[in-house]
């Protein structure tokens, strides 16, 4: 239901209701102090991508609407008064919430007058930290748990029953629907042009909405994640895992991961990706799509399949099973956009290395005959969020927010002339 606020700003966010019941000592990625559904966790997402940007100095009024279309599913839309006819649509990053792009772009894009919306990618609470012999269901199933330090186990709604990532493309155009049907509603207009953006796995929306619809008018991707049978995470995730484990960094690069970086207290971001990210992520994402293990494809009903890979992600290999990449190829980009589209990439992503997830992409485009509609750029001395390049131990990183708002802006000059 839209609402009039005096102020859209993300320091101005309400409460969100939670989409599942959740075991009583579950508890989010900021602790079990920072409640799930609350404005302290909403902020608390957007501060972990980068909390350098600051609100606009002014408040922004208008109209906001908070709404679930399906079970699991949670968006927000935002619309300013002072409205320039124009809409963003955000792809959501990871397992995040869709509070969690409101300071890279929600606020930014505000005060230039666009109308905004995100939503979490039907991943309800995205992701659980549980203790002891705590479990999550959804749907009625159990999710698998990867175990972590101090005896804490996450779980992910993206392993519930048909969760595949077909969703969130089938959200990303629902909710863009319901941002047009709100704006007419308080602004007796549609919109004159519409922008998709986004970042990480929020990226890989930005691609794939202007590569099956028409109903975009331009995209900027932000280190986007690239879906193919030959350029995909779990090519070079779990062997990045197994060298890390093995004493065999001097791997990575050959594996296509940019060089590694020392910090001044002498940790390595290679360290730093392998010890938050890698293994995670590559279990995460294996789990979906290997039929030994997956409830999202109906493989099978049970977490203790995906269990039995904690601890030995670093030898799973996509190659295991032919239904894994015929699973990925169905998922696959095309390169064939139907609007244009500006790429940037951070130099220094070790999460999704520009040589798989980058230039693989700039030429799937070039090879569908539309490399005209298609501008890419590497920022310098940048990494896959800029939260991590704002880390005083590696001042030689420096953040990219302040280049993918300039690079929107000419999005936007080239679109409209």
């Amino acid at each position: 239901m839209l609402e009039t606020v005096d102020d859209l700003r993300a320091g101005a966010n309400a409460a969100y209701p939670l989409t599942h019941a959740l075991p009583p000592d579950a508890f989010g990625v900021f602790g079990p102090e920072v409640a799930f559904g609350s404005a302290a966790y909403a902020a608390a997402d957007a501060r972990a991508i980068s909390p350098s940007p600051k609100p606009p100095l002014d408040p922004i009024p208008g109209w906001r609407l908070m709404g679930s279309l399906w079970a699991g599913e949670r968006h927000i839309i935002r619309i300013p008064r002072k409205w320039n006819g124009r809409l963003v649509v955000a792809g959501t990053p990871s397992q995040r919430s869709e509070f969690a792009n409101d300071l890279i772009f929600s606020d930014p894009l505000l005060a230039r007058g666009y109308a905004y919306a995100c939503g979490n990618k039907s991943q309800g609470e995205g992701q659980v930290i549980l203790s002891g012999t705590s479990r999550l269901e959804v749907d009625g199933c159990v999710m698998p748990r990867f175990l972590i330090p101090g005896g804490l186990g996450v779980s992910f709604w993206q392993h519930a029953p048909a969760h595949t990532l077909e969703r969130w493309m089938d959200e990303f155009f629902a909710i863009t629907e319901v941002a047009r049907e709100a704006i007419e509603q308080v602004h007796r207009n549609s919109p004159e042009a519409v922008y998709a953006i986004g970042l990480s796995n929020g990226g890989s929306q930005v691609r794939f909405a202007l590569e099956r619809s028409d109903g975009y008018n331009g995209g900027l991707a932000w280190n986007g994640a690239l879906w193919t049978k030959e350029c995909n995470l779990l090519r070079q995730l779990p062997q990045a895992v197994e060298a890390m484990e093995s004493g065999n960094s001097a791997r990575l690069e050959g594996l296509g991961f940019p060089p590694d970086v020392a910090g001044r207290s002498g940790g390595s971001l290679y360290a730093k990706n392998f010890a938050v990210y890698w293994a995670v992520t590559a279990w995460l994402h294996a789990m979906l799509f290997d039929p030994q293990t997956s409830i999202p494809y109906g493989d099978v009903d049970s977490p203790v399949p995906a269990e039995a890979w904690n601890g030995k992600i670093g030898s799973w290999r996509i190659e295991r099973a032919p239904l894994i990449l015929e699973r990925i190829g169905a998922y696959s980009h095309t390169g064939t956009i139907r609007a244009k589209i500006i790429d940037v990439a951070s130099e220094y992503d070790h999460l999704l290395p520009p040589k798989m997830h980058f230039y693989p992409y700039g030429e799937l485009i070039r090879r569908a005959g539309c490399g005209a509609s298609y501008r890419g750029e590497l920022i310098p001395n940048a990494q896959h969020v800029d939260s991590w390049s704002e880390d005083p131990d590696y001042p030689q990183m420096h953040p990219a927010h302040p280049r993918v708002m300039e690079a929107f802006d000419e999005l936007v000059r080239w679109v409209e002339g």
